[in-house]
């Protein structure tokens, strides 16, 4: 019996995976995650380096970590649906460029000095990862809001084709008076 129950657990979540909305979702997950872990402040230090910048040590904290894994996960994930177009191609190449500078940010942090570089990197990398975001939250709304919209648009427009047609029979049999 338990057998059986893990079976089916396992091929649902194969078919979770395989959908191809899943590493839209996925994405936003992670960023949603990473923006409450720095709204809550948990943000803790990993490793200390022994590198110095301005009379302090360089610590690598949990959120450098966060840039380096998250995006590697993300051009795994969406390196499988690159060809479903230019999209997750786009995604693709904004988390290997994110991969790039997290680690080229977290070598600085082994580096004595080079604390404006190693800021600046930093600041790169969380900003091609929004941007990661940004176009994945493009994507979503292309996929699941603009059928909606359509639909609402092609109501409407029946709607008023009809209270078009309903107000012009309405003349005609005042004109008839």
């Amino acid at each position: 019996m338990q057998r059986n129950w893990s079976s089916v657990y396992s091929m649902q979540l194969r078919k979770v995976v395989e959908n191809e909305a899943f590493p839209h979702f996925l994405v936003t997950f992670q960023w949603t995650l990473s923006v409450a872990s720095l709204a809550f402040n948990l943000n803790f230090s990993v490793i200390v380096t022994g590198a110095v910048a301005n009379g302090g040590l360089k610590v690598i904290m949990f959120f450098h970590l966060w840039m380096l894994f998250f995006p590697i996960v993300s051009c795994l994930t969406f390196y499988r649906i690159r060809k479903k177009g230019i999209t997750e191609r786009c995604i693709v190449g904004l988390s290997l460029i994110t991969v790039l500078f997290s680690i080229v940010n977290i070598f600085l942090h082994f580096v004595n000095d080079f604390a404006l570089l190693m800021k600046a990197t930093e600041v790169v990398a969380w900003s091609l990862y929004n941007s990661m975001f940004s176009v994945n939250i493009y994507k979503i709304l292309e996929v699941f809001l603009l059928p909606v919209l359509m639909k609402f648009a092609e109501i409407q427009k029946e709607t008023l084709h009809n209270d078009k047609k309903l107000w012009t029979q309405g003349q005609k049999c005042e004109g008839h008076h």
